[in-house]
């Protein structure tokens, strides 16, 4: 990407080894700006998991929130603990015996500072910073590098995605890492799916982005089962192992990584991202570019959590997500032959959260496998659930529990909200979506028609001062997004008030 630097940079460089004794917390390279950072090579005290244990955190222009924020090993992309593998791109270089490389351009205006944090073991840190500086030029780079690292063990098998990254805009996604131990004896790792990026629901132009299988992200193919480590210029595998841990099939150990240069990703409001999970123990580093101060989304946990096979529940260190308001959803309805999307269904009448409904299946339905049965997802019923910057996705919630790379069903879901209106006033209501939309306002429906891709459309309504019944009904098939089931929801009036969607 191109960044607004000033054009007459004086060349500099920090270099330093110095111990840092357990739980210690230093201050190893200060620079005055306006500046920026071009690369950073380091090594350490070559010890299995001791990369873990060292955290590093880089934070510019005297803010308080680190930008940077992660394991030692995790932001160079080297997981699991492990002490180095070859990773070859334009981002990051990792070479023989733990030659670790970053070439991220991080730019400042006033300061930068790069801090390390050890755990409960004692290391040494060999660093070399190269960095520009702009004597009497002005820095007119407003976007930020940040990274964040994030951990869950044992994450949902058939349930929430795993979460990568919450960040506000203006700014753009730059790639990640992402590191899967397999400790589901039942489901392929790469069969609970790939990438989700869910892109301005807030904003005028929302977008949302869908892989397919986990593999498939990184540019390989067939890499459920088998793979030979490799890496390449902006995807690839690089650790790819068969471990035994006694069980009758070997645990697989994967690193993957996914850049994005030519293909890039920006937002203007938000980005939310996920990726598919099985019952395992995953970890990621995300990278980015941001306009305003960062938001942390996730906490450093205690030193014992950070290491691998260690339990970190979802919940366990994660941090308040800027909620866009609360629906109540409704399914899975089987449509088969388009009969659940053709007809009114009970639920759309009359709101009873307690009840259960029949969710129109047979026999070949996904929602009857003996997994589905056990969720309940048999039957449809009603589930309170938070809008994630306007987003909502059904997947999380009703998703068949079927084996195979991510499978979905034909099916329907329901989600209504109430939305207060302050005055006798027209109200924009800016839905986006794929499959088959409707819209029900009290007791008025809006056919919203079928997008093949996800696509956002307006509906402008004079509404009276009060409270307003919203319902949305959206259909699913594999489509052009392998099966994704989510819309984007935003609402406002026409003097530019946000209305909020609101459950009770």
């Amino acid at each position: 990407m191109n960044l607004l630097l000033p054009k007459f940079p004086v060349s500099q460089r920090i270099s330093l080894v110095q111990e840092i004794h357990k739980y210690e917390r230093v201050t190893f390279a200060q620079m005055e700006g306006p500046g920026c950072i071009k690369h950073i090579w380091l090594t350490m005290t070559r010890s299995d998991m001791l990369n873990r244990q060292c955290i590093i955190r880089i934070y510019f222009d005297d803010e308080t929130i680190p930008y940077v924020e992660t394991p030692v090993g995790d932001f160079f992309g080297v997981m699991h603990g492990k002490i180095w593998y070859p990773v070859n791109t334009p981002f990051i270089s990792i070479e023989a015996e733990s030659g670790y490389n970053c070439y991220f351009t991080m730019p400042f205006s006033n300061s930068a500072r790069i801090e390390f944090e050890a755990g409960d073991i004692d290391t040494n840190i060999f660093l070399m910073v190269d960095w520009h500086q702009y004597p009497a030029q002005a820095m007119e780079e407003p976007r930020r590098f940040c990274t964040r690292w994030r951990r869950e063990m044992p994450t949902q098998r058939y349930a929430e995605d795993y979460l990568m990254l919450d960040a506000d805009g203006p700014g753009e996604l730059l790639g990640f890492f992402y590191g899967v131990r397999l400790i589901d004896n039942t489901d392929r790792w790469s069969h609970g799916g790939s990438d989700n990026i869910y892109i301005d629901g807030d904003g005028e132009y929302p977008a949302y982005l869908r892989g397919i299988g986990g593999e498939d992200t990184f540019g390989t193919s067939y890499g459920g089962a088998i793979h030979p480590p490799e890496t390449h210029l902006y995807t690839g595998m690089p650790y790819y192992l068969h471990e035994d841990v006694g069980e009758a099939r070997p645990a697989q150990r994967v690193v993957g990584y996914r850049f994005f240069e030519h293909d890039s990703i920006s937002f203007r409001k938000s980005i939310h991202m996920r990726f598919g999970s099985m019952c395992n123990d995953i970890c990621s580093t995300v990278y980015w570019y941001q306009e305003n101060p960062v938001r942390s989304f996730f906490k450093m946990p205690e030193w014992s959590l950070l290491m691998p096979g260690t339990k970190l529940p979802k919940g366990s260190c994660d941090l308040p997500i800027p909620e866009t308001g609360e629906w109540w959803l409704c399914g899975p309805f089987y449509n088969k032959d388009n009969r659940a999307m053709c007809r009114v269904l009970p639920a759309e009448l009359e709101f009873q959260p307690d009840r259960i409904y029949d969710g129109m299946h047979e026999e070949s339905s996904y929602w009857l496998t003996t997994l589905s049965r056990e969720l309940g997802r048999d039957a449809a019923k009603w589930i309170k659930r938070p809008s994630l910057h306007g987003f909502i996705d059904f997947r999380h919630v009703f998703r068949p529990c079927q084996r195979g790379v991510s499978p979905t069903e034909s099916g329907v879901a329901l989600a209504r909200c109430l939305m207060n209106v302050p005055g006798n006033t027209s109200v924009i209501m800016q839905i986006a979506w794929d499959d088959h939309l409707i819209v029900r306002v009290d007791s008025e429906i809006f056919e919203m028609g079928e997008h093949t891709s996800f696509k956002a459309e307006k509906l402008k309504l004079n509404l009276t001062a009060g409270t307003h019944e919203i319902i949305v009904k959206l259909s699913n098939d594999i489509g052009f997004s392998h099966g994704g089931w989510a819309f984007s929801f935003i609402a406002f009036t026409e003097n530019g008030i946000v209305l909020v969607p609101c459950a009770e």
